[in-house]
């Protein structure tokens, strides 16, 4: 007797022979998938504490949010690096670049960079590669604190000093930025473009840092100020003010000129640099030169109260210079003892030269004094007195003001 299973599934009797036993077996077969999937909705409906089997998903990661204009400053970590790097390391840090940027990977290129600094902390790929991760993320000011040893130490280092540059930028310190930019001036476009971009803004910042250091009293960073200064525009007007600036307040009066000179020659028409370039000539330059600018001020303008004041001052400093050098020392000191006030009347008044002398005072300490001569002629001139009890003249005694007074009106008359 047939089993009851085959009865609730009509399959044909096994005793079924012939074409119709084969008709009957495919018409069963064809309705198998139908029962399959029958089969396999009862087993979910009643099952449906059972949790589904889920086939597990890879995690994409998110596409790098880097701006077009930002990219070119990401170059390979190894563009430009000086030295050679082991097949190892080369790899690693080839395959971390890689996967940071064709895979978006942020975690795993720092994963990498710290892996390799923690073997060689000195292995600058490895702090490119770190810095790319901050600047993508935003974090600038890490970025330029791992680079800017770097581009101490390796100024032509490419992919270091391309995002140095920006990094700087991004923070608003130009003259880093410039500084950055043009180590790689002369063998990369980018960094020449942004070099001739960034000159004007950076000399100006450069400009303004030394003028407050000097306000400041740090003489030291101004000096430092100005290096940068005359290494990146030495004829700009703003360097050779600035030199001007340190000179000045270093008591350089040499220095001085030479800045003022450079500027006249950029502003001819600038009355007080001329005025001022006359009185440096007079005092360390060329007198001759000194002399003939103001005469010519003089000449352009006639009627100036004060150029014509200038004008004597600077042919009485003229005159000075041609007198013996010992003489000009004396005319230099900022105090004049009474050996002083008599070699400047004798040489400085032709009458007090030429003059014959009216008496003949003996002054006894003067008698083997290297001035002697001078002291002498000025005493017996009736310009300068003697102790008429003691025969002193007193050469190394200070003369106030009183005394020294007379002395100029008894020369006048």
């Amino acid at each position: 007797m047939p089993s009851r299973r085959l009865q609730r599934l009509h399959l044909p009797r096994p005793d079924a022979t012939g074409w119709a036993g084969f008709h009957a077996i495919g018409r069963w077969f064809r309705g198998l998938p139908l029962l399959l999937a029958a089969a396999a909705m009862l087993a979910a409906c009643g099952s449906a504490g059972t949790a589904p089997v889920t086939t597990p998903v890879r995690h994409q990661p998110n596409p790098l949010d880097i701006p077009s204009a930002e990219r070119p400053y990401l170059l390979d970590v190894l563009t430009g690096f000086p030295q050679e790097v082991p097949l190892e390391r080369h790899e690693a840090i080839e395959d971390a670049w890689r996967v940071l940027f064709q895979e978006s990977d942020i975690e795993s290129a720092r994963q990498t960079a710290a892996r390799l600094l923690e073997e060689d902390p000195g292995f600058a790929p490895a702090q490119v590669l770190a810095a790319q991760v901050d600047f993508i993320e935003g974090h600038y000011e890490p970025a330029v604190r791992r680079l800017q040893p770097l581009g101490e130490a390796l100024p032509g280092y490419t992919a270091s000093q391309l995002l140095l540059g920006r990094a700087a930028e991004k923070l608003g310190d130009v003259p880093l930025a410039y500084a950055a930019f043009r180590s790689l001036a002369t063998r990369n476009s980018l960094a020449f473009q942004r070099t001739g971009e960034l000159h004007p803004r950076a000399l100006e910042i450069l400009y303004n840092r030394l003028n407050e250091d000097l306000k400041r009293g740090d003489l030291a960073a101004a000096e430092g100020n100005l290096a940068s200064l005359q290494s990146w525009g030495p004829s700009e007007l703003v360097t050779l003010e600035a030199a001007r600036n340190v000179a000045v307040a270093q008591g350089d009066s040499a220095a001085e000129l030479r800045s003022v000179k450079a500027l006249a020659a950029r502003r001819p028409d600038d009355l007080d640099l001329l005025e001022r370039r006359s009185e440096l000539e007079m005092t360390v330059g060329d007198p001759g030169a000194g002399l003939e600018i103001i005469q010519n001020l003089a000449a352009r303008h006639p009627n100036d109260p004060e150029l014509a004041e200038k004008l004597k001052a600077a042919k009485f400093r003229w005159r000075l210079t041609l007198l013996p050098q010992a003489v000009q020392q004396v005319a230099a000191k900022p105090e004049l003892d009474r050996a002083d006030v008599a070699v400047l009347l004798y040489w400085l008044v032709p009458n007090v030269r030429y003059s014959r002398p009216t008496a003949g005072k003996i002054a006894t300490d003067v008698l083997d004094h290297p001035r002697q001569e001078e002291i002498v002629r000025v005493v017996n001139l009736g310009l300068m007195e003697v102790d008429p009890t003691l025969h002193r003249f007193s050469p190394g005694s200070s003369l106030r003001r009183g005394p020294a007074l007379r002395v100029v009106l008894r020369t006048l008359a």
